[in-house]
């Protein structure tokens, strides 16, 4: 009596022990083997989660259990995942509760009774859990495994990044026609972008309205008190030191709105001025190291806000921002600064020495070798960088020696990031999608 497999060149497999004799090609495993052949299984079927994101099998799932407050989920690579049972019912997929069509939620928190609890949890296979749960009319809740481990938030999300002290990361170069007429180049370049912070696009037409020709290829332009597009260049009658000749130190541009805009476009159409050199410094690597050897620096910088005003005769803008703004975790995410529209600060007198102190060490900081970037932007090229992250500025030019001209425009960070995700998800390389952390 055989008890093993044959294998034979064509696959064939014979066996007394598993059952009757079968015999297939490689490709066309029909099951009569009962999943004791090499074959390639077919995989089971994944729940719809009215998600549009392909979800990695980071791992499947071995086994489930639940209690009167969260279902556990042992996953085949040993994590724990745990899940309350409001947060999976308001999260069920099924159609009553997540429109089919525009996939927006249709159950609201009020909808959902504050003990519900589940009847019933079962895998349905190692990729799909059901809940039944123990109300009348309540649909079954089916969840996929990529779905389930991509939003597990029994992982502490709100852990200190690794800590960066430097701005040396340099982009890859990048080129007008490739980032305008490819997706695949675009979505590699986008990727660089995000992780660097700034970028050059060189080979750019000398052609006006180009930089909101790439904002649209990216997503939707932001307008603001300066227009669609405006242009940097010396004026006779200046609405920001901007448009002047005299040098420009580091800065965000906008904090005087609600939500300064995210990315900034600038393309070079003339620099042939003496001087007019562009300047850029890692904010977020300087708070890292505020935070790591100068933490009350840090801890007055992150949170104490300060106000700034921008003023002309069609507008007058004010808003608030803590100059440093951090995550949970207290990380780095955003940085606000603009000495040319920081208004009268106004914080308490007990800490007013402490706070310009502050201040005047993370301008120095700014400007140490190690974080600021020097580069003088040829015609043609573009200058792409992160408004929240990366300060700018410009050395003071000279224009009887020549002109300097860029126009530039403004996207929001969520313009980024959403054609970052959908070319991720066109092109099936997509990483782990789980949403970025809450931030406070």
């Amino acid at each position: 009596m055989k008890t093993r497999h044959e294998i034979n060149t064509r696959h064939e497999i014979t066996t007394d022990t598993f059952g009757p004799a079968t015999k297939h090609a490689r490709d066309r495993c029909n099951g009569a083997c009962k999943g004791n052949c090499r074959c390639p299984q077919p995989e089971p079927s994944r729940p719809d989660m009215a998600d549009l994101t392909r979800y990695p099998l980071v791992s499947t799932m071995r086994a489930v259990s639940f209690d009167d407050a969260v279902v556990t989920i042992t996953w085949e690579d040993d994590t724990i995942s745990r899940f309350h049972h409001g947060w999976l019912r308001e999260n069920s997929p099924d159609p009553a509760s997540r429109h089919p069509h525009s996939r927006e939620r249709l159950v609201s928190p009020l909808d959902i009774p504050a003990d519900i609890r589940p009847k019933s949890v079962t895998l349905e296979s190692s990729v799909a859990l059901a809940i039944s749960w123990d109300l009348e009319n309540q649909p079954v809740s089916r969840f996929d495994a990529g779905w389930l481990r991509a939003h597990c938030y029994t992982r502490h999300r709100f852990i200190a990044n690794p800590t960066r002290h430097h701005a040396s990361l340099t982009p890859q170069p990048a080129y007008w026609s490739a980032v305008m007429h490819s997706d695949a180049m675009l979505r590699v370049w986008l990727r660089d972008y995000l992780e660097t912070g700034w970028s050059v696009i060189s080979g750019a037409p000398d052609e006006h309205d180009l930089s909101t020709r790439l904002g649209a290829r990216i997503g939707v332009v932001r307008s603001s008190n300066f227009g669609f597009q405006f242009d940097v260049m010396s004026k006779a009658v200046p609405i920001s030191n901007a448009y002047t000749a005299s040098d420009l130190p580091l800065h965000t541009d906008m904090p005087h709105y609600e939500l300064p805009p995210g990315t900034q476009i600038l393309h070079c159409l003339r620099n042939d001025a003496v001087g007019g050199e562009s300047l850029l410094s890692d904010g977020i690597a300087v708070a890292n190291l505020m935070r790591d050897h100068h933490p009350e620096v840090f801890r007055l910088l992150s949170q104490v806000s300060v106000p700034f005003r921008f003023q002309d005769a069609d507008g007058d803008y004010n808003s608030r921002h803590r100059i440093i703004e951090c995550d949970a975790a207290q990380n780095p995410i955003f940085v606000n600064w603009s000495n040319s529209t920081l208004a009268p600060l106004d914080a308490d007198p007990e800490i007013m020495p402490q706070l310009r102190a502050a201040i005047r060490l993370f301008l120095e900081y700014l400007q140490d070798p190690r974080f600021l970037i020097t580069l003088k932007l040829n015609a043609g090229q573009m200058l792409v960088f992160d408004n929240r992250r990366m300060l700018h500025g410009r050395k003071s030019f000279d224009p009887t020696t020549g002109g300097r001209h860029l126009q530039g425009c403004y996207l929001d960070t969520s313009e980024v990031l959403s054609r970052m995700r959908m070319l991720e998800r066109d092109s099936g390389e997509q990483e782990d999608p789980a949403p970025e952390p809450a931030f406070i």
